[in-house]
């Protein structure tokens, strides 16, 4: 598999990275032959590849042509004319009304996102909309996919192109796949182009589609002189990554202006002979859904003269949450407008793509979980925050634990937190942070406040919002139709809102029962929220709202002095809560677990659970089922093909407390019924459940010991029956040094990294011989990642091993670049430091100055430069751990 060079950064200490062309990372991120098959972007390289081409003029264009204009010349609009009604006129019509529409949020580099609602509306392969914005003119959420091939098959589709379309994929390289089906024989630098080709741009060889193309655009006009006007999509500007129309074009200029010298062209023109009607579909389903319950869809079809033969489902949250069949189910992992596409594909071989916008509302938890959006294709690995205080008496801080997929790190977070009562941790799409789905947490600040911390675009901020919680008052949190809203209970034991509606949050008082200010706990449906409390008198209280009101309705379960609860959406969206701490005559006043559930007409059910839970705090929430997984990270999805009917559910409900021998436990219904497991170890408290129903996620329990916070976790597909391991978090903010992490691959270089650390004044902790480790911190930009030796730059360079990675990024590739001097800043997301030399001596010494710099800002006594490095190589070294 060709790969690209990429540029290396010989960065000056302090120095930041410059920015790194995500195309030059995309045009080798899979072989050609899986990408081709699964739709996977290829790269697009546009107009202006490097910082110092023009914003106004593209490679090859007349000196006084500037793209996104309208055609200039007399010839073109002549040429347009003639074929007026003509399927190319169709296509040059429907391209030409898109120029200038493009990314939102908007960018003018490849560095990162690239949100379009074209790749949305033909049900691109990634389909993967974290971090990505709405398009107000089709109504549908961007996703984040390389989308030239995706704009050319979405204008050949609204013109009339029916043939063969599931061909067509986010490769440029599938027209020419198309065009073989089809008949044709595309050339190199040879035909005579129409209004209506697509233009395929290849490096030097072969015109197959095997191999890796780099962009496909579309010829809108041909002119006397011979020269094109074509309209490419997926272009980069001074303004905005989007669609542009260039004119007066030599193909062959451009092509070489463009990319580089023996870049070739192909013509591949739509079909002439008569084809078959799109098939009719539709999908109906909720409009509203839940995070953590099951939303189940279905797909209808019909083609005059033939059948319907598949139904392919993307759901803006990844190419692994992809599906087949007429009824599926699926459970959205963040909350958000997302978009839902659905392929339907005839036995003719004609396909209808049809969407879907879905509502999903969300409860706050004891973590945030946000997915990364560092491959465009996977939202692996997804980060939780879990919130807590730091320090002690005048000096407490607000903090957030945060895990990368692999490792824990607690980062000093903005605000000042009272030093008592639950603070709520969700995280949404925010419009305030460019659409990314961002960590936010509320809590009754020191000063008696409500008060909000979140992570912005440029780091933690922290504000105060309406309200006044009572002293030591519980925080919950949801994200509603309307947007977030907080719920507390004020100083008078009054339920009470805040809540934020076009950017301003006010606050309300919903109803005047007196409740206790904790517990205090949220279930969110697609009706709006549930909130549960204590009474006075210990009865379990409920309030719903009803259009304006919200009435508290007094239950008749009673609950003890110290009881907790813990409140989740069920599998199938109804809220419930469980109760540690319910008493009942047939208990004889001994405390008892029960789960209590919303039935319909507003009847509540209650279920005893197993397990004997000592009084204390409990952390319920549901989780994927093992046997929902497919199979293990990187397997892709089936492409359309044989209906399936009936949905598949994935989910079951897990409840973490402490036995009452104060072991933890969990009590979890697997859809077989109730069951309980012991979890290693002892402790002194459950803080928090990180249960979210996300595929090759674990499940994590946190706890407190007697010496300090904890977790007990399973593996990826692990079911709550465990095996179960323990591992302890960090108890105070990381420093600088906290974050250096030595990466060794090869056996022969662990000696250097130990050496290093140990020069460096590291913990020994500090050396890791994980892959999945050194991805996941490399990936997060929160580490300092020296790779340490041959084996270990080739590993987060290429990958050439294959070795499984915690963005189920596939074999051969990854997404990361390396810097090759010393720094004591941290080089960001996707940037490693290149610890390898040709010696193992000069390693060794390479990767001790690395290290000391970083800690010390000087190198060592002595050292005034670094060993020189070495370049990385697609050679498969060492072992993956």
């Amino acid at each position: 598999m060709a790969r690209a060079r990429r540029e290396r950064f010989g960065l000056r200490a302090g120095e930041a990275p410059p920015p790194r062309s995500r195309r030059r990372w995309l045009s080798w991120m899979l072989p050609a032959a899986v990408a081709a098959l699964l739709a996977v972007a290829q790269p697009a390289v546009a107009s202006v590849p490097s910082a110092d081409a023009s914003p106004t003029a593209s490679p090859g264009a007349s000196p006084s042509a500037s793209p996104g204009a309208s055609p200039s010349t007399s010839s073109s609009a002549a040429q347009a004319s003639s074929t007026s009604g003509s399927l190319g006129a169709r296509i040059a019509k429907i391209a030409l009304s898109q120029v200038g529409n493009g990314d939102n949020p908007v960018v003018t580099n490849f560095n990162g996102l690239n949100c379009n609602p074209y790749s949305t509306m033909v049900a691109g392969f990634s389909a993967n909309s974290d971090g990505c914005g709405d398009d107000s003119t089709f109504n549908v959420r961007n996703s984040n996919e390389n989308w030239c091939a995706d704009f050319a098959k979405w204008v050949w589709q609204q013109a009339g192109v029916t043939q063969d379309m599931n061909t067509i994929n986010a490769a440029a390289s599938s027209f020419v796949q198309w065009a073989l089906d089809d008949g044709q024989n595309p050339v190199a630098d040879s035909g005579t182009p129409v209004v209506g080709d697509a233009v395929v741009f290849f490096h030097a060889g072969d015109i197959t589609p095997a191999r890796y193309a780099d962009h496909v655009g579309i010829v809108v006009a041909v002119n006397a002189d011979g020269t094109v006007d074509m309209v490419n999509g997926d272009f980069s500007s001074s303004t905005n990554v989007k669609v542009e129309h260039d004119v007066n074009l030599d193909l062959t200029t451009f092509a070489h202006n463009t990319w580089s010298s023996g870049e070739v062209w192909a013509l591949v023109s739509p079909p002439t002979a008569a084809q078959h009607a799109n098939p009719r579909a539709s999908v109906s389903g909720p409009s509203t859904a839940v995070v953590g319950s099951e939303a189940e869809y279905r797909a209808d079809g019909s083609e005059r003269g033939g059948s319907m033969t598949g139904y392919y489902w993307t759901f803006g949250d990844g190419r692994a949450t992809n599906s087949n069949g007429a009824r599926v189910t699926h459970t959205f992992a963040t909350p958000g407008m997302h978009t839902i596409t659905v392929t339907a594909t005839s036995s003719f071989g004609t396909v209808t793509t049809v969407t879907k916008n879905v509502n999903v509302v969300g409860a706050s938890a004891s973590v945030a979980a946000v997915p990364s959006t560092e491959t465009w294709y996977s939202s692996y690995p997804v980060s939780y925050y879990r919130f807590v205080r730091s320090g002690s008496g005048s000096t407490v801080g607000l903090a957030a634990d945060v895990w990368d997929g692999a490792s824990w790190l607690q980062l000093q977070a903005a605000g000042t937190p009272a030093s008592s009562g639950a603070i709520a941790a969700l995280s949404y799409i925010d419009p305030e942070v460019d659409s990314a789905t961002t960590p936010h947490a509320y809590y009754r600040a020191a000063d008696g406040s409500l008060a909000e911390s979140y992570l912005g675009a440029s780091g933690w901020v922290s504000k105060d919002l309406p309200g006044a919680p009572a002293a030591g008052a519980d925080i919950v949190a949801a994200y509603t139709a309307s947007g977030p809203a907080v719920f507390f209970v004020d100083a008078h034991g009054r339920l009470s809102e805040t809540s934020e509606a076009s950017g301003t949050w006010s606050t309300r008082t919903l109803s005047n029962f007196d409740v206790q200010s904790s517990p205090l706990a949220l279930a969110e449906t697609a009706d709006g929220p549930t909130l549960f409390a204590v009474a006075r008198g210990g009865a379990l209280v409920t309030a719903s709202q009803a259009g304006r009101a919200w009435p508290v309705v007094p239950s008749r379960i009673r609950v003890s002095e110290h009881a907790t609860l813990s409140a989740l959406t069920t599998p199938d969206g109804a809220a419930s809560v469980v109760v540690n701490g319910v008493v009942s005559p047939r208990s004889k006043g001994a405390p008892t677990l029960v789960q209590l559930t919303q039935r319909s007409r507003g009847a509540w059910g209650a279920t005893a659970l197993p397990g004997t839970a000592r009084v204390g705090a409990i952390a319920a929430s549901t989780y994927e089922l093992p046997s929902a997984v497919s199979g293990p990270i990187g397997d892709f999805p089936n492409p359309p093909g044989t209906l399936v009917n009936g949905p598949t559910h994935r989910l079951g409900t897990v409840v973490a407390y402490l036995s009452a021998h104060g072991a933890p436990a969990v009590t979890y219904n697997d859809g077989t019924g109730w069951h309980t497991a012991a979890l290693p170890g002892t402790a002194t408290a459950i803080t928090g459940i990180a249960a979210e129903p996300i595929a090759h996620q674990p499940l994590q329990v946190y706890v407190g010991t007697a010496s300090g916070p904890a977790m007990d976790t399973t593996g990826d597909t692990a079911p709550p029956s465990g095996p179960w391991t323990t591992r302890a978090l960090p108890s105070t903010p990381a420093t600088f040094a906290d974050r250096v992490l030595l990466y060794s691959a090869g056996s022969g270089d662990l000696p250097a990294a130990q050496a290093a650390a140990s020069a460096a004044g590291l913990a020994s902790s500090q050396v890791t011989t994980s892959y999945q480790v050194a991805w996941a911190a490399t990936l997060s930009g929160d580490h300092f990642v020296i790779a340490v030796g041959q084996a270990a730059l080739n590993a987060l360079e290429y990958n050439t091993c294959g070795w499984t990675n915690p963005s189920a990024v596939d074999p051969g590739s990854t997404p990361f670049d390396y810097v090759t001097r010393a720094l004591n800043v941290l080089p960001g997301a996707d940037l490693f430091m290149n610890g390898a030399s040709s010696t193992e001596a000069n390693t060794q010494q390479r990767a001790i100055d690395m290290a000391y710099y970083a800690v010390h800002g000087a190198l060592p006594s002595g050292q005034t430069a670094l060993p020189a490095a070495v370049a990385s190589a697609r050679t498969c070294l060492g072992a993956a751990s």
